[in-house]
């Protein structure tokens, strides 16, 4: 018994994007879901592929024969992907692995004559592409309302939760008193205006202890180091489908401030893990808010608390060790 993690290859190379570029300007929808389906390629180490490395991970610890499937069968991440996995080819999985194919290209599922599971992260990506009836195919997720988007996607069967895996390693607390004061980070690629917009009116409202730093492209190991920094992460993407960067700050004993995410981050609750804010102009009065430090304190560590949870020895590792238990006893 062996549990395959499908995921795309890394290429950020010229010739790639060239040829992405091609495939983007084509009018042929064929080509493209030719290319997304066959080709599988990336040039973004998503939060969600760093999530299933570390179910990968987890899984390994928990005494599975679990290994990582990409098209080239090579690991390409290096340094942006997590714990040195096994990696093969999606081409050579064995008629008896179950295989976990992520959301955006669950069509594959339907060429898996083996049990299968759908890992759902993403509300965008949720659709009804596969045949998830059949009794080999499993469905899972990640959130109360990633699992209320499936049972309108799914009618009929119903999504597992699967707990979000935050490394309390890599992103160990420390308190807001040894970070640098009035340091804020934010993600630029998880809707700019949003961030733009709440520093402006931050400003307007008179703030100056807060100062934004904009941060993108790292590395993962670059990103825990760069996590030990701030005293506040601002939540600015309008939907998340694993939301682990909220979490990770959590763990870090950094504040989130920000949007929910259309529900994504269900970990925020507001002015006890986190202050939650749906416009920047209350995202604005909540940094006002935060410049006092007995309630970035006291956010901090209930954060830190319940996203504890959420460690890999507890929540995830209980998952497995029932997962491997449930598929030991269909052999």
């Amino acid at each position: 018994m062996r549990f395959v993690f499908l995921l795309p290859d890394f290429n950020t190379s010229q010739s790639w994007h060239l040829v992405q570029n091609l495939i983007s300007q084509s009018r042929l929808q064929f080509l493209k879901d030719w290319a997304r389906l066959r080709m599988m390629r990336t040039t973004v180490t998503f939060g969600g592929t760093l999530n299933v490395m570390r179910h990968c991970w987890i899984a390994r610890n928990c005494g599975a024969d679990a290994v990582i499937a990409t098209m080239s069968g090579r690991d390409t991440y290096g340094e942006r992907g997590i714990y040195n996995l096994p990696y093969i080819r999606w081409a050579d999985r064995r008629a008896d692995d179950i295989c976990i194919v992520p959301d955006y290209v669950t069509e594959l599922i339907n060429e898996v004559k083996s049990p299968a599971i759908a890992y759902l992260q993403v509300p965008i990506h949720t659709h009804n592409n596969f045949n998830y009836q059949d009794s080999r195919v499993a469905l899972w997720t990640d959130s109360p309302m990633m699992q209320e988007k499936c049972r309108a996607t799914y009618p009929n069967k119903e999504a597992e939760i699967v707990p979000n895996i935050v490394d309390s390693n890599a992103f160990p607390f420390i308190p807001q008193e040894q970070r640098e004061a009035g340091l804020l980070f934010a993600f630029p690629r998880k809707n700019p205006e949003f961030i733009s917009e709440t520093q402006k009116y931050y400003q307007e409202r008179g703030g100056t202890y807060w100062r934004f730093e904009l941060i993108d492209g790292l590395s993962f190991d670059q990103l825990t180091k760069q996590f030990r920094r701030p005293q506040v992460f601002l939540a600015s993407a309008a939907i998340e489908g694993c939301a682990l960067p909220p979490q990770e700050s959590m763990a870090a004993g950094i504040v989130v401030v920000g949007r929910t995410a259309q529900g994504a981050n269900f970990c925020m609750q507001h002015g006890e893990t986190a202050m939650t804010a749906e416009s920047p102009n209350d995202a604005a009065q909540c940094l006002r808010d935060l410049e006092d430090a007995a309630l970035r304190d006291k956010i901090a560590q209930n954060a830190h608390k319940y996203i504890s949870s959420y460690f890999p020895s507890e929540e995830p590792a209980r998952f497995w060790q029932k997962t491997i238990r449930h598929y030991a006893s269909m052999v």
